[in-house]
């Protein structure tokens, strides 16, 4: 399954990678109040000199599944994202990014890539492109169209507290 999600942010790329990507204040911030999740938790992150960057992180999110999904999954579920920032090529800088579930991890692929493409001064849409397979016969098409949801649903919060947190310091518009 694949599918893609774009949402407008108050900010141009440039600023936004540079100032709100890696800052760890927004991530803690986005990903325990904005998101709501159970847990987050940089675990390495690393700033070559050629300006890419890398960065792990291991976060629980609240799920709320249907009793099919929860039979399959259970009622907690994290994962490690794994991701890099590219800083040539198409659409770059981008980030590419692959999770690691807890469950199912050798069942499941989960990919992404992500990136802001300029929309006016001040202005960018955030564009993020999932590539989704769950290898379980009988359940693995109804697993990847919760994970669409849940990440379409997600992504979305994101993109509401983001840009509430860029106005909120004064990043909103640059």
């Amino acid at each position: 399954m694949k599918f893609t999600i774009r949402h407008p942010y108050a900010i141009e790329p440039e600023p936004f990678w540079r100032e709100v990507f890696f800052d760890h204040d927004y991530n803690e911030k986005l990903y325990k109040k904005g998101l709501e999740f159970e847990a987050f938790d940089i675990v390495e992150e690393t700033s070559p000199p050629d300006g890419r960057k890398t960065r792990k992180v291991r976060v629980t999110p609240k799920i709320d599944a249907p009793a099919a999904i929860r039979k399959v999954l259970g009622d907690s579920v994290s994962y490690v994202e794994e991701g890099r920032l590219e800083v040539s090529g198409p659409n770059t800088p981008k980030w590419f990014s692959k999770v690691l579930p807890s469950k199912l991890a050798d069942k499941t692929t989960i990919k992404a890539e992500m990136w802001l493409e300029r929309t006016g001064p001040g202005q960018s849409d955030r564009v993020a492109e999932f590539e989704i397979e769950v290898k379980m016969f009988g359940v693995g098409g109804m697993v990847e169209k919760f994970l669409e949801k849940t990440m379409r649903e997600s992504y979305q919060k994101a993109a509401d507290y983001t840009n509430q947190w860029l106005r909120a310091n004064g990043k909103a518009g640059s």
